[in-house]
């Protein structure tokens, strides 16, 4: 994003001749490149033009305002070749939902599957399940779904990415939702992928879905990182008191780093009946919207598992995710807009911080 156009050199250490031209035009078809070669490369120049290459500029001729014009030239003649292009309503983009769990144990992966089965079923668009959680590929498991790549698989390789790469990465599940898996326990924090190759990854595949479900595990950097690709990032914690302290710490600490309050929702897990506090009263407690209160489930959910589907809509577990898939997959109905519901709380928890 943000990019106008891309001057290359064809001898690069990590990337040699076309290849670096071959994945700008897989990933960003519309950007325009300029070659920087040498004397002795002017037929690979040419080559590169065919192949999609605005225009190249020999390394031994260089001087300031020649190189300033021709850089200029090749922007306007995109800007006016992209105007006079129709534009393809049918073309996906997708809606990037993002779980973050509070603390482990809280449901957080189980409620991505959920979600992501139940926006399949309302939308019959594509959905992507992506496993950024470090634990064991608990979300194939849930899922029933047993593939042989991983996230680190797509990142180690990004130049070859592109959508029959991507096809034979993701695991299909019987339900319609694919399936990128986390690489477990081998991927340990030393070992984990770059973020900015992740987000790499998710702004490519945003074509190719209707919604993408992330489960990110717990609050870390790698995380937070990721985070700030998401529409909307659902911080999820259970309605205990540990369980809310942890919450109030990690919405804290996104505050603090910049995340827009607007795109924060939180989702309360196992909440008992009745609840024990109003949704006003958690949201002055934690600082961020309640987005939904989801009702201890744990014999349903086994059920659930063993049968290999989700649970049945007579159920208060699926009804409260049904109601939150229905008003992502329409945002007509998402009453929760992106709004900043406590724009006070940036300069206090700031301050607060100071202070401490």
């Amino acid at each position: 994003g943000d990019i106008d156009l891309v001057l290359l050199d064809v001898s690069l250490p990590d990337s040699h001749g076309l290849d670096g031209l071959n994945a700008i035009r897989i990933h960003a078809p519309d950007l325009p490149v300029v070659l920087l070669t040498g004397w002795n490369n002017e037929s690979l120049a040419l080559r590169a033009v065919q192949s999609g290459a605005q225009d190249y500029l020999v390394k031994g001729t260089l001087e300031g305002p020649a190189l300033a014009r021709t850089l200029q030239r090749t922007i306007v003649r995109q800007q006016t070749h992209a105007a006079a292009l129709p534009v393809d309503p049918g073309k996906e983009s997708a809606r990037v939902v993002g779980l973050l769990g509070a603390k482990g144990g809280v449901g957080t992966t189980t409620i991505a599957c959920h979600l992501a089965r139940e926006l399949k079923r309302q939308s019959g668009g594509r959905i992507l399940l992506m496993d950024l959680d470090s634990a064991d590929n608990v979300i194939s498991f849930l899922m029933n779904a047993e593939g042989s790549h991983t996230i680190l698989d797509a990142t180690d390789d990004v130049l070859r990415l592109d959508r029959d790469f991507w096809a034979k990465l993701v695991t299909p599940c019987a339900d319609g939702v694919d399936i990128i898996r986390s690489a477990g326990a081998a991927c340990r924090e030393e070992q984990r992928p770059k973020a900015e190759r992740v987000r790499f990854i998710i702004r490519f595949v945003r074509s190719l879905y209707r919604f993408i479900v992330i489960d990110m595990g717990r609050l870390s950097p790698f995380s937070a990182k990721i985070a700030e690709g998401a529409e909307r990032l659902l911080l999820v914690s259970t309605c205990d008191v540990l369980g809310l302290h942890e919450a109030k710490g990690a919405v804290q600490v996104l505050h603090q780093a910049g995340f827009n309050p607007g795109q924060l929702a939180l989702v309360l897990n196992q909440a008992s009946h009745p609840p024990a506090f109003t949704d006003r009263e958690l949201e002055n407690l934690l600082g961020a919207h309640v987005e939904i209160t989801l009702p201890e489930a744990r014999k349903d959910l086994v059920h659930s598992l063993l049968d290999e589907k989700r649970l049945g809509e007579s159920r208060a577990f699926q009804q409260q995710v049904t109601q939150f898939a229905a008003r992502i997959a329409d945002p007509a109905q998402d009453t929760q807009k992106p709004k900043v519901r406590f724009p006070f709380l940036r300069g206090v928890l700031r301050s607060a911080a100071t202070t401490n």
